[in-house]
């Protein structure tokens, strides 16, 4: 059987550490059984990182090619231009905090070919300790929003119900509306159909975006648990998380007004202001930071896709 020979895109913003390792990880554990099932061609596309990823690369891994971009303009804009300086018919877009395993691509590539080439699948995620992260599910509401601020919430305390949902919810291959940008497999058909990614994203929502937007192209959307990778989470944002949630707020003000039009973002606007107050009343003695709550009230109520 001729192996597939695949791109993989890896997008990466100030995570040296993360991706020397998982550089190391594609490179040196490919066997020739491997080999012999999947080829692969490695682009990473450094979105102006300051802490020398794009150097490390250079002098590194001198036989891969580096994007270096002269400014962040966020995850979709530097998956735009990957995609368009490859060539592959199938592609594997990765973070840099992602851990998968050659033999994990295979897996991934395999299984996309068992379910007659649908136009994305992508595995399941897990963190270092093994907790499992919610990266799939249906089209995102005001009403998912609030389920997923509990559920994230719970995970970050481990408690043992979230992990029991998460792992019951994720445990089969299924048909889902979206998948996390963090990993996923597809082929360029995909990227042809749907066109590029929406660059008014910045940061979070984007992969969702894409997703339904292959969806309403007809195109099938595959979760599975056959496969596994790590991801660090966030690991870019880690020093700034008010400037994370800033972002997300933005992108899913952005994301609302999209897909359900002036109204229904009015009622996720308020929604958000009554929390922000909420965080205010609660923090009013315990050191809470009013001008970051302004701040991301800021990007709630600025004009979505500016």
């Amino acid at each position: 059987m001729k192996p597939l020979v695949i791109d993989i895109l890896i997008v990466n913003y100030n995570c040296v550490t993360y991706l020397q390792t998982l550089l190391d990880t594609l490179i040196h554990e490919k066997c020739a059984v491997i080999s012999r099932r999947c080829e692969y061609e490695i682009t990473v596309i450094d979105n102006h990182s300051s802490d020398g990823s794009a150097s490390m690369v250079e002098t590194q891994y001198p036989d891969i090619r580096l994007i270096p971009r002269a400014s962040n303009d966020g995850y979709a804009a530097a998956v735009n231009e990957g995609l368009a300086a490859t060539r592959n018919r199938e592609i594997l877009l990765l973070n840099s905090d992602v851990r998968i395993t050659p033999q994990a691509v295979s897996a991934l590539a395999r299984i996309w070919e068992r379910l007659e080439y649908p136009g994305i699948v992508a595995p399941l995620h897990f963190e270092e300790d093994g907790f499992p992260q919610l990266t799939w599910g249906n089209k995102p509401t005001l009403a998912t929003e609030k389920r997923r601020q509990k559920l994230d919430a719970a995970a970050r305390r481990r408690e043992s119900w979230v992990k029991r949902e998460l792992l019951a919810e994720g445990c089969r291959t299924r048909q889902v509306d979206w998948v996390s940008g963090s990993c996923m497999f597809f082929p360029r058909s995909t990227v042809e159909e749907v066109g590029p990614w929406d660059q008014n994203f910045f940061l979070f929502f984007e992969d969702i975006d894409w997703c339904l937007q292959a969806r309403g192209k007809g195109l099938l959307i595959y979760h599975t648990s056959e496969v596994h990778v790590k991801h660090t989470h966030g690991a870019s944002m880690d020093e700034d998380p008010d400037l994370a949630e800033m972002e997300y707020r933005r992108s899913q003000c952005y994301f609302t007004k999209k897909y359900y039009g002036g109204m229904n973002l009015f009622q996720l606007r308020l929604y958000l202001t009554a929390k922000q107050l909420k965080r205010w009343i609660q923090g009013r003695w315990s050191g809470f930071d009013r001008g970051t709550s302004y701040q991301i009230l800021r990007e709630v109520w600025r004009k979505p896709g500016m």
